[in-house]
This record gives C-alpha cells, structure tokens and sequence, in this order.
C-alpha cells in the first residue's frame, strides 16, 4: 500500500477525497488529511507519504510552493487538484513532475486514472531504487548534479528529472547529494539562485521582479522569500546593504 496524503483547506471537499473511491482497492492507504500548505510540509517531512494530492490555492503555502519545497529532499508524487485551469499553474506543476492536474468537481474515473499513473511511477521507482551503484558512477552523478544547476539554475529544476537522465531513484540521488555537499538538492538550487540575484543587485538597477524572472522565479514573493532565507536580507535590503561597502 502506498501511503497518502490529502491536502485541501475545504473540508467538505476533504471529506469527500476521502469517499471517492475505495482507496485500497487501487494499492493507496489515507495517511493523514490536512487543510494548508505548511501543515502538509510539516506532515511530509516527519512521515514521509508515498503520494500527496493537494489543491493548488490555498493559503500559507499553496500546491506549487509545497511541491518545490519537497523536491529533492523527500521522495512523493504529486496530484494537483483545482477549481482553475489556469495554464501557468498546469505547465509549472507538470513540469516539476506532477503525476496530474485535475480540475474540480472530481469525478471517481477522473481520479482512479491519476492513481493508477501513480501507482505504476511510483512501482518503477521502487524498481530502479534497489539497482546498486558504484562509488565512481555516484561521485560522478553528484558532480554532473552541480554542473547542471549551475548551468540550469535559472529553469524549473527537479531531482526527479535529472535523476531519469542519470538512470538512478530520485530519493537515492538526493541523499548522496546531500551527503557530499551538505544541503539538499532544493537548497542548493535557490543558494545558486540567490547568488546570481546577489550579482544583478550589485551590477544592474533592474527591478526586483525582473531579477526574480531572471534567476527562476515566476512568483516575486517567493523569491523575496528564498533570498531573505539565504542572505539573511530581502532583495531591496541587500541592494541598499552592497551599496553602502561598495
């Protein structure tokens, strides 16, 4: 059984993921159910569900972020759930990985499809997780990790991607990239990032969501998030901080 968690701030509609289909039926067991992103980020990193169907808009933390703050450190699937069809929040979702985006109101066919996707991604993981590996085809695959954000920071950046091209399991790559480097694997790229923006702060007097474009960012709030947590200061703080030792 795949362990699952559902993620919506309705809780008639949570009630109802619950009694859509017959979870076990299709190889899934509801581990837990949640009303906001931060609570599911919370609930992901202490208990580490299989599969995570979420909604796309919902406050504190919404769909997206949740998804880009897991990647990389904790292996799940994700199944987008919303009101919208909005194509910015389909092409970033699915870029990132998403098994589905499903639009609201659910039907049982609806989600039995994206579960059975699901459940075969996450059997050939399983699959390619118990493949051994030597310790230069390891070295070798965290370096040509680091190669890749470097040249691709700027771009909808996943493990579970650049683990296909290396034909290793997403959740072992991300372990042995944490163990050499010391950050995990969505750190590293928003440190990468926050350098960048670091030098087109100090270099140009472009705006602070031209930067936040510029360095991988469709949502200016959370760039200025990431780039506080980073330098310890927000974008406009740092450009005012550098002027003043420059």
């Amino acid at each position: 059984m795949y362990r699952t968690l559902l993620v919506e701030d309705e809780r008639k509609m949570r009630e109802g993921l619950k009694r859509i289909v017959p979870w076990n039926e299709h190889g899934f067991h509801l581990c837990g159910d949640v009303e906001n992103g931060r609570e599911a980020l919370s609930f992901i990193e202490q208990e580490k569900p299989d599969l995570v169907i979420t909604d796309v808009r919902m406050p504190v933390l919404n769909g997206l972020e949740l998804m880009m703050e897991v990647s990389g450190r904790i292996d799940c699937q994700f199944i987008f759930i919303s009101g919208f069809s909005e194509f910015e929040y389909v092409k970033v979702a699915l870029r990132y990985g998403a098994i589905d985006y499903l639009l609201k109101p659910l039907d049982e066919d609806q989600l039995v499809e994206a579960l059975t996707r699901a459940k075969q991604r996450l059997d050939r993981e399983a699959a390619l997780y118990t493949q051994p590996q030597s310790s230069s085809s390891v070295n070798d695959a965290v370096n040509e990790v680091i190669a890749y954000i470097r040249d691709k920071y700027n771009d909808h950046l996943t493990i579970k991607e650049i683990a296909g091209r290396l034909y290793m399991h997403p959740i072992y790559l991300g372990q042995l990239f944490k163990k050499k480097t010391g950050v995990y694997f969505n750190d590293y790229v928003h440190q990468t990032r926050a350098q960048e923006a670091q030098r087109l702060l100090q270099a140009t007097s472009k705006k602070v969501f031209e930067i936040a474009m510029e360095v991988g960012y469709s949502d200016c709030d959370y760039f200025v998030q990431q780039f506080k947590k980073a330098t310890g200061y927000t974008p406009s703080q740092y450009r005012t901080h550098a002027c003043r030792i420059t």
